[in-house]
């Protein structure tokens, strides 16, 4: 009896914690810079990730609204055109997010462009906590990277079940994370490996806005919930190679369960920390 084979697919990624300003023009500039260096780097990388809303700053103190709307653009737009230009200039794959205007609304969304310089994607942030945007569609948003079947969310749309059954039924390859988080558990991380029976690509914003402390944690983790690749605390970025397997099904819920049981532990491990920092704080 032949027996069915898992072919491995290798893909060179890159995922970026940068130090957005409050000008966009400077931000899109910074983009180039990590761009051209990482490709002259690194010139087999094939998809470099940027954060949320990575244009400008997440928050400017009580003119949060008014800041965004002052920088939001169409899509495609001044940025998705200035990033196309980079993308077929280097022949990669670029997502980052943006502040978008649409039908008088303002949007969170998140943008992949193809060598070609075409908006392959489109993602709207739907879980929002600034309240300034208002919540896309709850789908879920493919692509086709080099053959990779690519998924596109933002920050807190993790939190989505409905995403997460989405993105296993659909059985995509790798999903992108783009953050704007302070968080700094790579342990949390780490777990959305076992969420998405996927790899995932975290990229985040490091620096101070205001009074916020940006910590910039970014990760690479691949389907069993390991920890490929992070960092913290700097800008930076990480480059990895994603060996993407055409999994059979029988494997891949063999995955699941050896993850699930991974998962649950790790879980475990986090509660009792939780409850533990709590009932000291409580004491002191």
């Amino acid at each position: 009896m032949r027996q069915r084979t898992t072919v491995m697919k290798p893909l060179h990624v890159a995922t970026v914690a940068m130090t957005p300003d409050l000008d966009p023009q400077i931000s899109r500039d910074r983009m180039k810079q990590i761009i051209e260096q990482t490709k002259r780097e690194h010139p087999e990388v094939r998809l470099i990730l940027f954060g949320e809303t990575i244009l400008g700053w997440f928050y400017n103190k009580d003119e949060t609204r008014e800041y965004h709307e002052s920088i939001a653009e169409t899509v495609p737009g001044h940025s998705t055109a200035f990033i196309a230009d980079l993308a077929r200039t280097h022949d990669v794959f670029v997502s980052f997010g943006l502040s978008e205007k649409a039908d008088g609304k303002l949007y969170n969304t998140q943008v992949l462009i193809s060598p070609a310089g075409e908006v392959l994607a489109k993602h709207r942030k739907f879980w929002i906590r600034n309240k300034i945007f208002t919540p896309g569609d709850k789908k879920l948003v493919t692509a086709d990277v080099d053959g990779v079947k690519v998924a596109v969310l933002i920050c807190a749309d993790a939190r989505s079940l409905a995403l997460m059954r989405a993105i296993r039924r659909e059985r995509v390859d790798l999903v992108l994370a783009s953050l704007a988080d302070y968080a700094t558990s790579r342990k949390v991380n780490q777990l959305m490996g076992a969420f998405y029976d996927a790899w995932t690509l975290v990229a985040n914003r490091y620096g101070q806005e205001g009074s916020i402390l940006w910590r910039g944690l970014v990760t690479i983790t691949d389907p069993w919930a390991r920890l490929r690749a992070s960092g913290m605390d700097k800008s930076q970025v990480l480059v990895h190679r994603l060996d993407i397997g055409n999994t059979p099904a029988l494997l891949r819920w063999m995955r699941r369960l050896c993850v699930g049981f991974k998962f649950a532990g790790m879980a475990t491990v986090l509660t009792i920390q939780l409850i533990w920092a709590s009932m000291q704080k409580k004491l002191r």
